[in-house]
């Protein structure tokens, strides 16, 4: 399938950035269930707009922080600049993710661990209620970070349909646009239910 291009109604000027904001996704998933017999997983997501061509993908399961950090940084390796976003798929809380039990990691915690090497890069909390911070909070961490964009949920969203169809066309978007803020504009214009239901943040 033919990728999509940008059209003069969506995307009135053009940044410096020529290539679509992501091609790649790079995917850190935790345990959604206490249960390890339920099936549940974003890999049938990613592996959907996958296989239609729409965005490559790498999936690995995460269930500590030794973990966690050992993926950020292969994430952040040169090699794998094509998989410019970074999809933390955990239980969340505002400001932290959930590894499962007691096992948390904040936001500071997360700068610690990316120290700065995200440029360019995006941040997506495929999580609920992460971004339920002040959005100077949510600015310094893409700062910090220097990504180029941190997206995210101010609600709880669930595994429910309506979440999971946002996140396929949030991710296609992301596979579309050149302009960094497009995705979000596209989105607020075609999605603004699931927008406001689901809490959509975008910061950029």
């Amino acid at each position: 399938m033919a990728k999509k291009t940008e059209t003069a109604t969506s995307v009135t000027t053009r940044t410096a950035f020529e290539d679509p904001i992501a091609t790649g996704v790079f995917a850190f998933e935790g345990d959604w269930d206490t249960d390890l017999r339920e099936p549940w997983s974003i890999k049938t997501m990613l592996h959907a707009l996958r296989d239609i061509g729409e965005i490559n993908c790498i999936r690995r399961n995460v269930a500590t922080v030794p973990e966690l950090k050992h993926y950020i940084d292969k994430w952040l390796q040169k090699r794998y600049a094509a998989y410019q976003v970074g999809y933390f798929g955990f239980h969340g809380g505002p400001g932290s993710l959930s590894l499962g039990g007691k096992r948390y990691v904040s936001l500071e915690d997360l700068e610690a661990l990316i120290d700065g090497r995200a440029e360019g890069r995006i941040i997506h909390f495929g999580s609920c209620s992460v971004m339920r911070v002040a959005e100077t909070r949510l600015q310094e961490f893409r700062q910090n970070t220097r990504a180029r964009a941190v997206i995210g949920y101010r609600r709880d969203v669930d595994s429910d349909l309506n979440w999971a169809a946002f996140e396929i066309q949030l991710l296609e978007a992301l596979s579309r646009y050149r302009q960094t803020g497009a995705p979000a504009r596209h989105l607020r214009d075609n999605h603004a239910y699931l927008c406001d239901k689901l809490g959509f943040e975008y910061i950029c």
